[in-house]
C-alpha cells in the first residue's frame, strides 16, 4: 500500500513559518565577527547530544533577537552545511550526507547573530553521530491532556527519517468520537498489531481491533471473574498470545493540591488472549492484589508486570463503599514489579518473583520494559499510584538484570514527569515521553544507550518547523518504535470498527 493511501493528519495551526536559505559556506560565513563564550540559546535544545545516523534534520530556532542569523554545521570529514535565517531549516539531502559521512564521529555547530550591524559568533558546540541507527518508524497517540470524554484522538505513525506523519486511526471518523488507546505491535513489526476502541453508545460498543497481515477483526468480551474488558496489551514476541490486564479504572480530582488528578484501579487482573482462537485465560485474579502493565521478556519465557496490595478497612462493605474508601486512600496504592515464568507448551505460569520492591520503600514502580538483549529493565518510579504521567516527580530508573544494580537514570530525567518509554529493536535507543518543556504537554525524546546502560543527553523528536512543539496542542503518548511502516489500509480499520465484535471465550 502506498503511503499516500494513509489518512493525513490535519491540525489547524496558525503561525508564520520563517524560512531559511541554504547558502554556500565558502561565501556565506561572516568574515568579521567577535567570538563570545556563551552557548547559543536554541529551541529545541540540540546542544551537545548524540543523534542516530538516520534521523530527520534537527531543525532549530535561535532564541535571540537579532538583525540577521547564520548557522554552519561542520563535519570531521570536512563536509559543511550552511543556512541563514532565525529558523535553521537544514536541507534533508545535505543533512543526511553530513550524518552518514561522520557516522561514529561528530560535527560542530556555529551560530552567528548580527546585532546593531555587528556579527557575533556564539560558542561552538559539538554533536555526535552514533553508529547505531534508530528504528525508522514510531507510532503514538495524539490527544489533548484533559480528563473528559469526546476529544479528538489520533493513532499516528511517523517516519523519523523524515517528517512524514500519517494517521492510521482517527476517532472523529467513527461518529461518536470513541476513546482509542493502547496500541501494541508484535516484536516491533507491523504484520500483527492491535489497539482498543470504545464507543459510549447505548449499549456501549467497542472491542480490540486485531490486525494479522491482511486480516482484521474486532474482538469483544469480558473476563468472567470481573465482567471487565481487557486493556494494556503486550504481544508475546512469538506465537498467538497477548497478555492483558483487565482493569476497572477510576479518577479522583483534588481541590486543594497541586496534584489535580489521581487515577486508580478499583480492581485489576491479568489475562491471556489467544488472538487466533479468541480464547481468554485468567492468569491472576485476587481481590486484594492489583496486577497491571504486563510485558514479556524478549524470549517470551517471563511475563513482567506491576502489582499493588490493598486491603479495605471493611472487607464486607458494599462495592460503592469500597470505591469511596479506595478513592480516599488512592495515594496508598503502591506498585512493585514482579515476573512469572511461562511454559509455552502447557501455557502455564510459575509463581510470582519480585523484581523491584518499590512498595517496600513507599514508592510505585510502573511500565516495566526489558531491553531486547534481556539485560536491562527500565521503569517509571513515582511516589504512588498507577498513572504517573501527571506526577511531576515521576522519573525513569534502570536495573541491570544480570548484576542486580539499580539506579535513577539521571542522564535522561528532568524536573518534570518522565514516563512511558520503549526500546528500539537494537536496544541502543530509548524513546520516552516527558513534560519537561512546560509541565502540561508530553513530548517525545530519544537517547542513545550503550552496552553498560549509560544514556546520552535526550533530544526531542525533530520536526520540520522547530516551533512545532510549542504550537501543537496535543500530547504524545505510548510511543512504540517499529522497524517497518503500518501496511494496512486505515479505511479497512474503520470498516471493522463499525462492525459487531467477535465474542471471546473464557477458559
Amino acid at each position: 500500500m502506498k503511503k499516500t493511501d494513509y489518512i493525513k493528519i490535519v491540525f489547524v495551526v496558525s503561525f508564520v513559518f520563517a524560512t531559511s536559505m541554504t547558502i554556500g559556506c565558502s561565501k556565506g560565513v561572516p568574515r568579521s565577527f567577535d567570538a563570545t563564550d556563551d552557548l547559543p540559546a536554541i529551541y529545541p535544545d540540540y546542544v551537545e547530544t548524540t543523534f542516530p545516523p538516520n534521523i530527520a534534520p534537527a531543525n532549530f530556532q535561535v532564541e535571540e533577537e537579532a538583525d540577521d542569523y547564520f548557522v554552519k554545521l561542520s563535519g570531521e570529514d570536512g563536509s559543511t552545511v550552511c543556512v541563514s535565517g532565525r529558523k535553521a531549516i537544514f536541507p534533508e539531502k545535505k543533512w543526511r550526507r553530513l550524518l552518514e559521512s561522520n557516522r561514529g564521529g561528530k560535527f560542530s555547530v556555529d551560530v552567528f547573530v548580527k546585532i546593531n550591524g555587528k556579527w557575533l559568533k556564539r560558542k561552538t558546540f559539538e554533536n555526535r553521530v552514533s553508529d547505531d541507527p534508530v528504528d525508522p518508524y514510531l507510532s503514538y497517540r495524539l490527544i489533548e491532556p484533559g480528563y473528559d470524554y469526546g476529544h479528538r484522538i489520533v493513532l499516528a505513525q511517523r517516519c523519523v527519517e523524515n517528517y512524514d506523519e500519517r494517521a492510521f486511526f482517527d476517532n472523529r471518523s467513527v461518529g461518536t468520537s470513541p476513546c482509542v488507546n493502547c496500541h501494541s505491535f508484535q516484536d516491533r513489526k507491523t504484520d500483527r498489531f492491535l489497539f482498543h476502541f470504545r464507543r459510549m453508545d447505548a449499549p456501549p460498543i467497542g472491542g480490540t481491533i486485531i490486525v494479522e497481515g491482511k486480516n482484521i477483526k474486532k474482538v469483544g468480551g469480558q473476563v468472567e471473574a470481573n465482567k471487565i474488558t481487557c486493556s494494556y496489551p503486550a504481544w508475546r514476541p512469538t506465537g498467538d498470545l497477548v497478555a492483558f490486564s483487565s482493569n476497572y479504572t477510576r479518577q479522583v480530582f483534588h481541590a486543594l493540591s497541586s496534584q489535580k488528578i489521581e487515577v486508580f484501579d478499583a480492581f485489576s487482573d491479568l489475562v491471556l488472549l489467544d488472538a487466533t482462537k479468541n480464547e481468554l485465560t485468567l492468569i491472576e485474579s485476587t481481590k486484594e492484589d492489583f496486577e497491571v502493565f504486563p510485558y514479556w521478556s524478549p524470549d517470551g519465557s517471563f511475563l513482567y508486570y506491576c502489582s499493588a496490595h490493598f486491603v479495605p478497612e471493611t472487607p464486607q462493605s458494599t462495592e460503592k463503599d469500597r470505591l469511596e474508601e479506595m478513592a480516599k486512600r488512592a495515594t496508598e496504592l503502591r506498585y512493585s514489579i514482579y515476573r512469572r515464568s511461562f511454559d509455552e507448551s502447557s501455557r502455564t505460569f510459575g509463581s510470582p518473583e519480585i523484581v523491584v520492591d518499590a512498595a517496600g520503600r513507599e514508592r510505585s514502580a510502573l511500565f516495566p520494559r526489558i531491553s531486547p538483549d534481556g539485560k536491562f529493565l527500565v521503569y517509571t518510579l513515582a511516589e504512588s499510584g498507577v498513572f504517573p504521567i501527571w506526577r511531576p516527580e515521576a522519573q525513569l530508573y534502570i536495573k541491570n538484570l544480570e548484576t542486580g544494580e539499580e539506579r535513577e537514570w539521571k542522564e535522561v530525567n528532568s524536573d518534570d514527569s518522565d514516563s512511558y518509554h520503549s526500546w528500539s529493536s537494537t536496544g541502543r535507543w530509548i524513546v520516552f515521553s516527558s513534560r519537561r518543556e512546560d509541565g502540561q504537554y508530553t513530548r517525545l525524546y530519544m537517547a542513545h544507550v550503550d552496552a553498560e546502560g549509560n544514556a546520552t543527553k535526550p533530544f526531542t523528536l525533530p520536526q520540520k518547523d522547530p516551533e512545532h512543539g510549542r504550537r501543537l496542542l496535543k500530547s504524545y503518548n505510548v510511543p512504540e518504535p517499529t522497524v517497518e511502516p503500518i501496511k494496512v489500509d486505515p479505511r479497512e480499520l474503520l470498516k471493522v470498527a463499525e462492525q459487531p465484535a467477535e465474542p471471546t471465550k473464557n477458559l
